[in-house]
């Protein structure tokens, strides 16, 4: 079973999933015209095989998203 890792801190997530013996590859996404500023955060994990993992990451931007902003 995989842990549930969405929303979490990109090097929390590898840790706490390496240290459960997975291996595990990470994506960064960017927007197009933007550097990517703030925090990366896990927003998609997929299998690619026993025990390895593909982490799909995004750079949340301040002031954006969140309880605090409504969402």
């Amino acid at each position: 079973m995989i842990p549930d890792v969405l929303g979490y801190p990109a090097d929390i997530a590898v840790s706490l999933l390496e240290n459960e013996g997975f291996q595990i590859e990470v994506v960064q996404t960017k927007p197009p015209r933007l550097k990517p500023t703030g925090r990366p955060r896990v927003v998609k994990v997929e299998p690619k095989g026993s025990r390895q993992l593909l982490l799909t990451v995004v750079c949340e931007e301040k002031g954006k998203g969140g309880a605090q902003y409504g969402l």
